[in-house]
């Protein structure tokens, strides 16, 4: 110890310390607070004497546990593992280092802190290089405040000197901490002082969640008291529904340093909840880290209930509007998904011409999708035109244009042809405009659907009837078969047709038609025999079946004509005969290919109806023969026996006469006969009973006899005897009807004149029917000739006074020229019903027709003990027709309906006419009884020359009224009620165009 260099060492050490000791006292008695300071003293120990990490560790607010707070290392990245594990521990006294420092209130020092058994982070040392450590407390009134640890990695004895420098450092911590304690105490009565001034409940809480100190609000609101409330004590005044979420979310802020806010019922002191927004805020130390926090509690439960109010309605306005928009949505997605998934095109315009809609399906008939162009160019762009397939469709004809205008369009047909459908093809289009709910037009929707299928059918059926016309018409075969060929060829590209015939021989073929093979194949097939091994058509006349040839190249039944295929062209050729009803073979229609392949379905169905269509072609045209040899050795022997003959084919409407019949019936020696023609040179009175007893006659007995009348074309008639038989074939079938005509015109003489006789009958019972209504007439007379009368009288008796006044002898006057028209009216009438003359037609108004006839009637009617009743249509149409005849219809009606009730009781005579309008185009009449009625089977009879009903009538009246109904171009009509009577249904058509003065009786 006497040795010099020990002592300058210990010299300079003591130096080194005291300077150290100055240098710490000053920045200590510099920091703002304890935690600054503690910083302070572990960074100058570290750095002036040669320790390499340094910790402080204070106790917490309970004392029960020691925490880090602050640590300064020499800057060996090594170190920091041991760092953060220290940061994490937490000591109880006596344990590790500082627990056993802060236990003993002495220093503590470890040479090897490695082996230590009382040190817990010994791993760490290990792993960081530590060697010695020591603990030294800084006490404070004999109270462990702060517990200070240093570590070096190389083993040092414990140095005395060194351990009381520290503790004189410890000594002004003490210091500053009793100053700043002060200052903080002053700070502290006047934060509390503020604090209890406040409305909220607030708090304050150390910088580890621990709460240490309430405002006077909080007690008095919970009832509590600082003992029961500190530290996490708060929990016992919260709902249990609550208290762990709002422990879990503070957690989070103490640990982060985050300022908290929450929301929660706390109970009172009378045990009411009532809800609290709670927020707190970190309050930092100069170092920026949490010493402590301040938090307050606002009473918002009045707030709480209007916001849930609140937002209560405005959850169900906002359900409400995401209800609605799901719906709309749901709908949207609903309609997207229809018109994407709709097989037919659909496009919807607003009212500017601009596409809302134009679905997949549209796309792809149009080749294209929605383009905003003028609609001028619509036509154009995507190639829209008429039917004639050149003109494009016009601009203002388009359906989604006439749409938008506010029109409904239905079945519009177009054709349209693009670039990417060069054939074009056939679409029909419907068109409705879309409207607002104010009815305003906001654009149109269209509808398009593919019909081409449909107009290829129409056409090709269009083509089909026109070759049927052509063999109704007699044209010739092989016009026929030709167009037959043409039509079949036109259903498919590259098809070739032809139709071979079998003559009679039924060994040889001949040519039919083949408008598309090369001239040189027709001539070599032409005349060439059939066989089982002669090409398609010659097996299948042969085979009696189909024959399918796809490759002619090397099918054995082409050898033959091998090389002429070849140079045709053909590769493929499938061949079907023709037969007839019988099963005969008439011939074979074929179709030819340039490629190897069998016939398609659309292709065997086309085959099946040319060969159908060509059988009844070549049928027809036999059987013509046929009937041409038959009708001239008949009309050999019909020449010779001076007779009427002729023959009837029903099934084909056609006809033969002998030049005899045609003489009588006035046809020309070349005029081609038909059933129907012979039909209509029968008189048009006895045409239809002509036609039933025939129909009737070859349904039933199989004979036929009738006599009528014929009409010639030069209005002479004739009256002639027809019998004839009709004839059969095995299964019951009309083939034909064969007879004569006999002419019996000269025994029909008499029974002109005896026609005569009839019609003079029927005008004197039109007189026989005024003398029933004389008394009727008389009436009508006796009326204005007895007003007539006495206004002369009274006229006379105030002339004789000499006081006449001049205005009522004008009145007097004046109605006697009245009642004077009004007799000669009826005069008139009287005389025109009397009269056969023609009167001049007028327009009419049927209701006052009927309402003046019926007043003719009315005397009549009451001798009779019957009611006539009127149901007359005030919106009935005016008629042109004459005015007297039309009286007369109604009369005759009128009076035969009254004869019909005779044997009734007079409360049953009851007749009731009535008018009626149909559509405004007919003007209809009806006058019905309650009588007996008409014949059941036959109700139309009574319109028959001298039926009737009545014991005294002559049978003419209703033939006379149809008469005159048809002259006005109108029809009537009799028929039973449905309980009982008649009824006569007159229909008289309405006058169209100028309205003009109507006349009525």
């Amino acid at each position: 110890m006497n040795n010099p260099t020990v002592r300058e060492q210990d010299h300079t050490q003591s130096e080194e310390q005291l300077n150290l000791l100055q240098t710490i006292t000053m920045e200590v008695a510099a920091a703002s607070d304890l935690a600054s300071a503690l910083e302070v003293v572990l960074r100058d120990v570290c750095e002036k004497t040669g320790w390499v990490l340094g910790h402080a560790w204070v106790p917490n607010q309970d004392g029960t546990i020691l925490d880090f707070v602050a640590a300064w290392c020499c800057g060996d990245g090594e170190l920091k593992p041991f760092r953060a594990v220290s940061e994490a521990f937490r000591f109880k006294p006596g344990v590790g280092l500082p627990g056993r420092v802060w236990k003993s209130k002495q220093p503590s020092w470890i040479e090897d802190v490695i082996n230590d058994p009382n040190f817990p982070r010994s791993a760490a040392a290990q792993t960081a290089g530590l060697k010695t450590g020591v603990g030294i407390p800084i006490l404070s009134g004999g109270k462990v405040i702060a517990v200070l640890e240093f570590f070096m990695r190389e083993s040092r004895e414990q140095s005395e000197r060194l351990l009381s420098v520290i503790t004189a450092v410890a000594g002004q911590l003490d210091l500053l901490r009793r100053a700043t304690h002060a200052e903080a105490a002053t700070r502290e009565r006047e934060f509390r002082t503020l604090a209890n001034s406040i409305s909220q409940l607030a708090w304050m809480a150390d910088e580890k969640g621990y709460i240490f100190w309430y405002n006077d609000r909080w007690y008095d609101y919970t009832g509590t008291t600082l003992e029961e409330m500190k530290g996490w004590g708060w929990q016992k005044v919260h709902h249990p529904d609550e208290v762990g979420r709002v422990v879990e979310h503070i957690k989070i802020a103490f640990a982060t340093g985050e300022p908290w806010e929450d929301t929660f019922p706390l109970r009172s002191k009378t045990g009411e909840y009532r809800w609290f927004l709670s927020r707190a805020l970190p309050i930092f130390d100069a170092d920026g880290k949490v010493s402590r926090w301040f938090g307050t509690n606002t009473d918002i439960t009045e707030q709480r209930e209007l916001e849930k109010a609140l937002r209560a309605s405005q959850d169900e306005l906002e359900q409400k509007i995401t209800d609605r928009t799901a719906e709309l949505s749901r709908i949207n997605e609903i309609l997207r998904s229809i018109l994407s998934n709709m097989g037919d095109p659909v496009i919807v315009a607003d009212k500017d011409n601009n596409f809302l809609v134009f679905n997949p399906a549209a796309e792809r008939m149009f080749g294209k999708g929605a383009m905003q162009a003028p609609s001028t160019e619509w036509s154009h762009r995507y190639g829209l035109y008429l039917p004639d397939k050149v003109t494009p469709f016009p601009k203002d004809q388009l359906p989604m244009i006439r749409s938008i205008r506010g029109e409904e369009v239905d079945n519009i047909e177009m054709f349209v042809r693009h670039e990417k459908a060069p054939h074009g093809f056939w679409t029909r289009v419907t068109g409705r405009p879309l409207r607002g709910s104010n009815g305003d037009v906001l654009g149109g929707v269209v509808v398009c659907r593919d019909i081409t299928e449909i107009k290829e059918e129409e056409f090709f059926r269009a083509g089909q009837s026109r070759v049927l016309e052509m063999i109704a018409a007699d044209a010739p075969l092989a016009d026929v078969l030709t167009s037959l060929v043409l039509l079949m060829e036109g259903q498919a590209e590259g098809l070739r047709c032809s139709i071979l015939l079998l003559n009679r021989d039924g060994k040889h073929v001949r040519h039919g038609a083949a408008p598309h093979l090369p001239e040189a194949y027709v001539k070599a097939v032409n005349g060439a025999p059939i066989g089982p091994r002669n090409g398609s058509c010659g097996t299948a006349m042969h085979r009696r079946k189909p024959v399918v040839v796809t490759d002619v190249m090397t099918d054995p039944l082409w050898v033959d004509y091998r090389e002429l295929a070849k140079i045709c062209g053909l590769r493929a050729c499938w061949s079907t005969p023709i037969l007839s009803a019988q099963g005969d073979v008439l011939g074979s229609f074929a179709m030819y290919r340039e490629e190897n392949r069998g016939p398609q379905s659309e292709e065997t169905r086309l085959t099946q109806i040319a060969t159908h269509i060509a059988g009844i072609a070549i049928e027809r045209q036999r059987q013509q023969e046929i009937l041409r040899e038959r009708e001239a050795r008949i009309s050999l022997a019909a020449e010779s026996a001076d007779l009427a003959f002729w023959i009837l084919y029903p099934e084909q409407n056609t006809a033969w006469m002998s030049e005899k019949g045609r003489l009588i019936y006035g046809f020309d020696s070349k005029l081609p006969l038909t059933c129907d023609l012979i039909l209509s040179r029968v008189h048009p009175d006895e045409r239809a009973a002509v036609k039933a007893a025939y129909d009737r006659s070859c349904a039933l007995s199989g004979t036929f006899e009738s006599e009528h009348r014929l009409l010639l074309p030069y209005g002479k008639t004739r009256w002639v005897i027809m019998r004839g038989r009709c004839l059969k074939d095995e299964e019951g079938n009309l083939v034909e009807t064969i007879g004569v005509t006999l002419d019996v015109s000269a025994q029909k003489q008499a029974d002109l004149q005896l026609q005569h006789q009839r019609e003079e009958m029927a005008h004197r019972n039109r007189v026989s029917l005024m003398g029933e209504m004389t008394a009727s007439f008389a009436h009508e007379l006796n009326q204005p000739l007895t007003a007539i009368a006495n206004n002369a009288s009274a006229a006379r008796r105030f002339l004789q006074r000499g006081n006449i006044d001049p205005a009522l002898l004008q009145q007097l006057l004046q109605d006697m020229v009245a009642d004077s028209q009004r007799a000669g009216e009826v005069i008139r009438g009287i005389r025109s019903l009397v009269r056969k003359e023609t009167s001049v037609q007028t327009l009419l108004d049927l209701n006052s027709v009927i309402t003046e006839t019926v007043r003719l009637v009315s005397t009549d009617v009451l001798s009779r003990e019957s009611v006539v009743t009127t149901e007359l249509d005030p919106q009935l149409p005016q008629v042109s027709a004459t005015l007297v005849q039309i009286q007369q219809v109604l009369l005759n009606l009128i009076i035969n309906a009254l004869d019909a009730m005779e044997g009734l009781p007079p409360a049953e005579r009851r007749v009731i006419v009535s008018t009626r309008s149909d559509r405004g185009d007919v003007a209809e009449v009806s006058v019905r009884d309650f009588g007996t009625g008409l014949p059941k089977d036959q109700p139309d009879k009574v319109f028959d020359h001298f039926f009737s009903t009545k014991q005294k009538g002559m049978g003419m009246g209703l033939t006379i009224v149809r008469s005159i109904i048809e002259a006005h171009g109108g029809t009537i009509v009799a028929e039973n009620a449905p309980d009982r009577g008649a009824r006569m249904l007159v229909r008289l058509p309405a006058v169209r165009g100028q309205r003009q003065t109507i006349a009525a009786a």
